[in-house]
């Protein structure tokens, strides 16, 4: 995982070279507020990982340990210093990334946590960094095959690493199809078709570094120049809040489980294909899907000086979230907890400044309020520097929340 940790850095150049050209060129497939919501939960995705034990890795080691002799007497021998050993590794890891990423698809519980990664409207690197903070502990059982060769828990690590990393560079509309890599790898032009919710591109391409698996098993799409993908999902999220976009299908399920008066589908609609609603409840709360012929993106007006706060903000959170990574080996736990709290309200209230939502103005100052009256607790140097944070910001909000509208910079669009 430290490679993930040491790559956010040059993600984050690559996002700001594409957004230099994007402004440049005027190919608009940047939104302030969408790039804010999709960075906003791709840090509360680095943020729980601090605080979530790695189910897989605590089951991998053990059962590797005691596969152990089984390996040696096969005469199994891995070694990440041999590059074929590594490639090998990660086509094998891809192979099972490809099916658990097809069912977290297919399945109601599994496309609550995966859902995460779709929802964003738009379609550019930010949306590689939208990321799930942690579903349901289930995604490991789809790695165990992976004993059946014996690959070391290191290697299952670093190949998995690879993985994601790869994946990065395919969330851009800017890269052409490339003919003969369309056969063999994930691309930009077959996973833009991956990320779109036009009924002929849903549920197709699931492979993560390699494409051949879903030529394998009927589940590949080319993406079609009649045929423009529209991003996101069915049942929109419509908000930029990165805590609701991960609650935002647990929250369906609760609640047709709660109208619902059937009870098999009360304890088996959670586990049903993904999209499964008991009639009952589906009559009592409609939640209607998206016009494609006339898809509107979310897209609240709020005024310059709150977007540039909230950009501000996003910054500071970014920053802080960094230095955390770097130096959670040295902060206990709890201290680690504290932290990340601390910064998933940040995101949650920054979310809410972007949606226009009433309740904001109160909730950055209450925020606010809240870090400076943990001053007293921390070290002088940081508690110095959080004062200072806490001060700028708090004047900035005040009058950019509190002034009448008349003193407010117009309303401008992206």
């Amino acid at each position: 995982m430290s490679l993930i940790t040491l790559a956010i850095p040059f993600f984050l150049i690559a996002v700001l070279v594409e957004l230099a050209l994007d402004r440049r060129r005027g190919w608009r497939l940047y939104r302030l507020n969408d790039a804010i919501g999709s960075l906003g939960a791709g840090i509360l995705s680095r943020l729980s990982g601090l605080v979530r034990a790695g189910l897989l890795l605590a089951i991998y080691v053990p059962a590797y340990e005691w596969l152990k002799p089984i390996y040696a007497a096969a005469g199994l021998h891995w070694s990440a210093d041999n590059i074929w050993h590594l490639f090998l590794a990660v086509v094998a890891y891809d192979f099972c990334y490809y099916w658990k990423h097809r069912f977290a698809h297919e399945i109601n519980l599994l496309w609550a946590d995966h859902l995460v990664h779709h929802q964003s409207e738009d379609y550019n690197l930010t949306t590689a960094l939208r990321q799930p903070a942690g579903g349901p502990p289930v995604g490991w059982i789809f790695y165990m095959p992976l004993l059946a060769i014996g690959l070391p828990p290191e290697m299952v690590v670093t190949a998995g690493a690879i993985d994601l990393i790869y994946q990065f560079w395919v969330h851009t509309q800017k890269f052409p199809k490339v003919r003969w890599m369309e056969w063999v790898f994930v691309t930009p032009s077959n996973h833009r078709v991956h990320h779109a919710q036009n009924k002929i591109y849903v549920d197709r391409n699931y492979g993560g570094v390699f494409i051949i698996w879903d030529r394998l098993f009927g589940t590949y799409q080319e993406e079609l120049e009649e045929e423009p993908c529209i991003y996101g999902v069915r049942k929109p999220l419509n908000s930029f809040d990165p805590l609701a976009a991960n609650l935002q299908h647990y929250k369906r399920m609760a609640l047709d489980a709660w109208h619902t008066k059937n009870w098999w589908d009360k304890l088996t609609l959670w586990f049903r294909r993904t999209g499964y609603r008991p009639a009952d409840a589906e009559a009592a709360m409609p939640v209607p899907s998206c016009d494609l012929n006339n898809f509107q993106r979310f897209d609240p007006q709020i005024t310059r000086g709150q977007r540039i706060y909230a950009l501000a903000q996003h910054l500071c959170y970014s920053a802080a979230t960094l230095a955390l990574l770097w130096h959670a080996q040295h902060l206990d736990y709890w201290q680690q907890l504290t932290t990340v709290l601390a910064l998933t309200f940040g995101l949650v209230v920054n979310g809410r400044i972007l949606d226009g939502h009433r309740l904001a103005k109160g909730a950055e100052l209450i925020r606010l309020g809240a870090l400076a009256a943990l001053l007293p607790l921390l070290p002088t140097p940081l508690s110095a520097t959080l004062a200072i944070y806490c001060l700028l910001s708090a004047l900035s909000w005040w009058w950019l929340a509190f002034t009448s509208k008349a003193d407010r910079v117009a309303l401008v669009s992206d």
